[in-house]
């Protein structure tokens, strides 16, 4: 996956944002892209995105899915 370096932070951020507001079709949507996400990140980026996903499982849980 072809990424600019700046922007990978940007996907917890993003996820995190979407847990505030998003129906719950679109959070699992975000779940399987964020999973997929995984298999490219490590480190301290990684780190952010296994927490941004521990937070959207959160949301998808209180949406009743």
């Amino acid at each position: 996956m072809a990424t600019s370096g700046p922007i990978r932070p940007l996907y917890g951020v993003i996820i995190r944002d979407k847990c505030k507001y998003a129906d719950l079709s679109t959070l699992k949507a975000y779940k399987t892209v964020g999973h997929d996400l995984l298999k490219d990140y490590s480190g301290s980026d990684a780190d952010d995105l296994k927490a941004s996903l521990k937070e959207l499982d959160t949301a998808i849980a209180a949406k009743g899915g």
